[in-house]
């Protein structure tokens, strides 16, 4: 029954995750009070270097704290603190420079059941799918891990494989951020122009969307079309044979990030 409430979601549905929620009091209270407890800590040590005199001494301390407290809370608030690493308007610069690591340096999770995701989505072996493939993940997100392979017939890929029990971590925070949201919206002085149920129901339609590899292979596949007359940018083929929901096989293409200070000594 649980299963299958998650394998049929294929779009972010408040309504259906509240309603699945309802009659599963004790996951909402106990990840609630799993939350609570962890930032309550992490305000209690802002607070303590307040007291003490201590905020600059501690303030990368501090910072560090920030960005192992949501990755320990999983991939709802690492994008959480993805989408604030890039407000450098609402977010101090230390805290910025913590958080910016939650775009590419994430804990993988153990490559055997990596291979075992591929091995079921794909239906079909390792061996029968690669004739090589790195042992360790060359890059981990919040949502998923990459392999670098090479396939049977020859090509140069990356293999993205989606964290296992995604949507159930999903939806329980989201429900919890929706509940939290409806409850706070009339005591917050802010001017938002709309309920903040509504940014939360936005983060979770965008959410899903993630989710949905089949969805970014086709929203790649536009943007290669939108772009085929411009010479300056490549897209990377979809290798649907060997893509599904929760592994996308793409071309492997070598480059560089934009914030690489290095880019002159580049080949």
């Amino acid at each position: 029954m649980t299963q299958s409430f998650f394998d049929q979601m294929r779009r972010y549905d408040p309504q259906a995750i509240r309603q699945y929620y309802r009659y599963r009091p004790w996951q909402a209270i106990w990840r609630a009070l799993t939350i609570i407890w962890l930032f309550s800590g992490f305000i209690l040590s802002l607070k303590w270097d307040e007291w003490f005199n201590q905020v600059e001494a501690n303030k990368l301390k501090r910072a560090t704290q920030l960005r192992q407290l949501l990755t320990h809370l999983g991939p709802t608030y690492i994008k959480v603190g993805q989408a604030l690493s890039t407000r450098p308007d609402l977010v101090r610069k230390d805290f910025l420079d913590e958080l910016t690591k939650l775009q590419d340096r994430l804990p993988p999770f153990p490559t055997p059941i990596a291979f075992a995701i591929i091995e079921r989505e794909l239906d079909r072996s390792i061996e029968e799918t690669y004739s090589e493939i790195s042992p360790e993940p060359v890059a981990a997100a919040s949502l998923g891990q990459v392999y670098r392979a090479r396939l049977r017939s020859g090509e140069e890929v990356a293999v993205k494989v989606q964290r296992p029990n995604l949507l159930p971590v999903l939806t329980l925070d989201l429900y919890l951020l929706r509940w939290a949201a409806s409850w706070m919206t009339p005591w917050l002085p802010l001017n938002l122009g709309h309920d903040l149920t509504l940014i939360v129901d936005e983060f979770g339609t965008k959410l899903f969307e993630e989710v949905d590899y089949l969805n970014e292979g086709r929203n790649a596949e536009k943007f290669a079309a939108n772009f085929q007359n411009d010479p300056s940018v490549k897209v990377p083929l979809i290798y649907w044979r060997y893509s599904n929901r929760h592994v996308l096989t793409l071309e492997w293409i070598n480059g560089y990030k934009l914030t690489d200070s290095q880019i002159g000594q580049l080949e």
